[in-house]
């Protein structure tokens, strides 16, 4: 009986964010989606919704905590590998995000929730950052991160809004250049030369 109430609420739960998503699309903001909306696009009345939430923003905390632990859980499994530098690290990442197209298109690109993306941003460039492996001057470093993680967060945007008409792999290259040389003239050169060659070569 508990097996089969967890599968019916996996499924209302399901519907209920599929709906969501869709209505973010077309409305841009959880403040413009009422509860009957979200019922009506689920087909599932409201009674089920308030048994799993109080408002729509509720369900939108549930799949961006959702989207946010199994972003980090892919990306630490890549962080164990002892090969995995920073260019693969990227790499995945981008990956990652093109093949779940459609809630980091609607929540990260269109930004239904502005804080969801600097929250995303931060957890996933954080790593990036630490696999360059250079030594920030302590009065810089806050400026320096900002800087990387604004303008790579850019250039993923930019990318996915673009329908990813240019090839990742072009786009780690493009990251890494665009960083190495923003590093080199503050003589802090990352030591991820040889490990993107070495990736290229591949």
């Amino acid at each position: 009986m508990n097996t089969k109430n967890n599968q019916r609420t996996r499924l209302s739960k399901l519907l209920f964010k599929n709906a969501l998503m869709d209505l973010l699309k077309e409305k841009g903001s959880v403040a413009k989606i009422s509860v009957r909306e979200l019922c009506d696009r689920a087909e599932l009345n409201r009674s089920t919704f308030y048994a799993h939430y109080n408002e729509p923003n509720d369900l939108l905390m549930e799949i961006e905590t959702e989207l946010l632990e199994a972003t980090e859980e892919h990306l630490k499994k890549i962080g164990e590998e002892n090969d995995a530098g920073a260019h693969k690290y990227l790499l995945s990442f981008l990956k990652y995000i093109k093949e779940n197209d459609k809630p980091f298109r609607t929540l990260l690109v269109d930004a239904a929730d502005p804080d969801f993306r600097s929250r995303f941003m931060q957890q996933s460039i954080i790593q990036f950052v630490d696999n360059l492996r250079v030594e920030l001057p302590k009065e810089f470093e806050q400026y320096i991160f900002s800087y990387i993680l604004n303008g790579n967060t850019g250039i993923i945007i930019q990318w996915v809004r673009s329908n990813y008409a240019v090839d990742e792999n072009e786009i780690v290259n493009l990251l890494f250049a665009i960083n190495q040389s923003a590093l080199i003239n503050l003589n802090l050169t990352p030591k991820l030369t040889a490990t993107r060659l070495e990736n290229n070569k591949k």
